[in-house]
């Protein structure tokens, strides 16, 4: 019979892998549908391992197409440094002699961008110099993800987590057990949340990398409003509105985030920019003053969940800058273009996209 998912915290686990890290599973951290996470903690050090991580566990005879495949996906993206890390598997059996498959990952602190979104938006949103730096995160992670040949399938604020830094907190793609390889059709379908489904999945039954760019668009959206894309009684509903309808694009929040949300929101696949294209986008190139709010805020929620631990340092291989550099204005006026870029035509850049952007139809780019 299958284990129940609280079961995996109980003590007396013996790795049954050779050259495995020595560790103890700590606090469970959250539940899903492809295993629990938990701290994993070493007994002794271990050059190629951090003290803590998060460990995701599950009974390893149903593991076997769903976590496993997870680490395929993530031993691919090694290295990118807007993707939550891998640092390898193991097995261990229990005193039952049931065997549990661990993944072991880069431990966020800082919770996922739900969490923070939650505490900090307080139902009205996040500042937008904030979720300006989520996004640049998200975008340089999906574009990872993209250039490795991978589709996520589940973008959304639950499936980003703030790793903590020396200077802070970086929000950085994970949970990929629903990713796909591009352009490969498994039998299995549309797969992901509702909430965040794009027309192509709703009405074709088509899920590739311009369906996780219209998923990016309603993570953003919901950072802005603090609410979800979607305000439905039903699934029957939400899936009709969304073969018909497009989010609702707020208009107290800036020209640049509006017209960022309708890039994402074009309703031709075919059309819509891609995760390069809209790493580009004038809306990332403004200033990051409140970008010590978004540390405090991610510090404080981690203090309070997991207290006494603190961000790697620097100099470990898996610790990076806070937030990845993008070229920004030294004026403080929103409405100022910054000096290294130049104003372009949107047309010039992406043709297709035209008829599905809204007003403005231009938009900035690097000069260089």
């Amino acid at each position: 019979m299958k284990r129940t998912k609280e079961e995996f915290s109980v003590g007396g686990e013996v790795s049954a892998g050779y050259g495995s890290p020595s560790w103890c599973r700590g606090q469970l951290l959250g539940r899903g549908g492809f295993g629990s996470v938990f701290i994993a903690k070493l007994k002794e050090p271990c050059w190629r391992f951090p003290s803590i991580m998060a460990v995701k566990s599950e009974n390893a005879a149903s593991a076997s197409s769903s976590l496993m495949k997870e680490e395929l996906v993530l031993q691919a993206l090694r290295g990118c440094p807007n993707v939550v890390q891998s640092f390898g598997s193991d097995i261990t059996t229990d005193c039952s002699g049931d065997s549990i498959y661990n993944v072991f990952l880069e431990f966020a602190s800082g919770g996922s961008l739900f969490d923070f979104i939650k505490k900090t938006g307080s139902g009205t949103g996040l500042p937008e110099v904030i979720v300006r730096d989520c996004t640049r995160s998200i975008l340089i992670g999906l574009k990872q993800v993209h250039d490795h040949g991978f589709v996520h399938c589940d973008i959304k604020p639950h499936n980003v987590l703030l790793v903590p830094t020396v200077d802070g907190y970086i929000p950085k793609v994970a949970d990929f057990g629903l990713a796909k390889m591009h352009n490969v059709r498994d039998g299995s379908g549309v797969r992901g949340t509702h909430l965040f489904f794009s027309p192509e999945m709703v009405v074709f039954g088509i899920q590739e990398a311009p369906s996780d760019i219209w998923a990016l668009g309603c993570t953003v959206l919901m950072m802005l409003t603090g609410k979800p894309p979607w305000a439905c009684t039903s699934k029957s509903e939400l899936l009709s509105r969304i073969a018909t309808e497009t989010p609702t694009i707020p208009h107290h929040i800036s020209i640049a985030a509006q017209n960022f949300l309708s890039c994402c929101f074009v309703r031709h696949s075919a059309k819509r920019l891609t995760a390069t294209e809209l790493s580009s986008h004038f809306f990332l190139l403004e200033s990051d003053e409140c970008k010590e709010v978004f540390i405090q805020e991610s510090a404080e929620v981690s203090n309070q969940k997991y207290p006494g631990v603190k961000p790697q340092s620097r100099h470990h291989p898996s610790a990076l800058p806070s937030f990845i550099p993008i070229p920004s204005s030294s004026s403080k006026e929103e409405k100022d273009i910054p000096a290294a870029v130049e104003r372009t035509c949107y047309k010039q850049i992406h043709p297709l996209a035209i008829k599905g952007c809204q007003p403005p139809v231009t938009f900035t780019v690097c000069a260089n």
